[in-house]
């Protein structure tokens, strides 16, 4: 799918692309920079809808657009004041995490919590075991479904090679890959900056008993590419709060935000089914709920807050009882 070779500079990109990954996003104390975070995606998801909005012979882009209008109109938390902590307690998603930042922002947020506490356990389970994070990537261009079959498909070859050392099938070499012990990890695409391809790439949590070597993975994975070498492999930085490492891997989906409409559409539509986040070995069987709401506290007393989105000025908090004074109506 061709595409003319233009500086991409990301329109309305949401200017800090975490999601929430930290250990302490409920802290009573960061709800104003939560609000912020959030006001940001929600105004980035009404861009992506106007320009929806305007596809009036693509009737998925209509449907998509009509999600989006009223996803995160109105956001409820529940400030359980005892222990310091706002939760989220109910909103409207429409759950469109590649076009939607408010929901990958939340998505992400789940994923991360789900992956930590399983990461968590492997330190008391596999305690020989380390974790890296590797990047592997292909060469760049323009027809983004192509290239990233490609990096799909050679990804694939690679944990073959691993299975088949690993199971001891007669005749398939050593690959270094086999000490890769489980992964997650994540496929993410973007442009690059002056040359307007496409460059798909993705990014890994790997527990390993020892750091792989860099030069015999680049080795490894230009023979099954034929067209690329890049692979990075470094240890993580071990932060006292694990989930600073673990973010690279689940804000794959807010990048999208950092695309032009129209690219982001075009990526969205494209990976529309395929699985971008992964994982194999120790992090297998990971359940991720589907809910993008926090947990409740059960049994602690709280007290209710409910802002309201407005286009000129973001989520702003409302009076006491407004939701109670108007049950049945969502704020537009």
């Amino acid at each position: 799918m061709a595409r003319p070779l233009k500086d991409q500079t990301p329109v309305a990109a949401i200017p800090d692309q975490e999601n929430e990954a930290t250990t302490r996003a409920d802290q009573a104390e960061r709800l104003p920079a939560r609000i912020a975070r959030y006001s940001r995606a929600r105004k980035r998801a009404l861009a992506m809808q106007e320009y929806l909005g305007g596809l009036h012979k693509d009737k998925i882009a209509l449907e998509a657009s009509g999600a989006l209008k009223h996803c995160g109109n109105y956001l409820h938390f529940r400030n359980y004041y005892t222990a310091n902590e706002i939760r989220l307690h109910s909103a409207r998603f429409c759950k469109q995490h590649l076009i939607c930042p408010l929901c990958a922002i939340r998505r992400g947020s789940k994923s991360l919590t789900a992956y930590l506490a399983r990461y968590a356990l492997l330190q008391i389970t596999h305690p020989t075991l380390s974790p890296y994070l590797i990047t592997l990537t292909v060469r760049d261009g323009l027809d983004l479904a192509e290239r990233f079959s490609h990096l799909q498909k050679s990804f694939k070859a690679l944990q073959k090679k691993r299975h088949r050392w690993l199971s001891k099938t007669r005749g398939h070499p050593y690959t270094e890959f086999s000490m890769v012990h489980g992964a997650v990890g994540s496929y993410e695409v973007k442009i690059g900056s002056g040359s307007g391809l496409w460059h798909p790439h993705n990014h890994m949590i790997a527990m390993c008993p020892q750091k792989p070597s860099q030069r015999t993975l680049r080795s490894e994975w230009e023979t099954i590419t034929k067209d690329s070498f890049m692979v990075d492999v470094r240890p993580l930085n071990q932060h006292d709060d694990p989930a600073e490492d673990f973010k690279e891997v689940f804000k794959y989906a807010l990048k999208f935000s950092g695309l032009e409409p129209s690219d982001n559409w075009l990526a969205a539509r494209l990976l529309a089914g395929s699985r971008l986040l992964f994982n194999f070995g120790v992090f297998r069987g990971v359940k991720i709920p589907d809910t993008l709401t926090d947990e409740p506290l059960e049994d602690l007393p709280y007290f209710d807050l409910f802002y309201r989105y407005f286009k000129e000025s973001g989520y702003n908090l409302m009076p006491e009882g407004y939701f109670i004074q108007h049950p049945h109506k969502h704020p537009d």
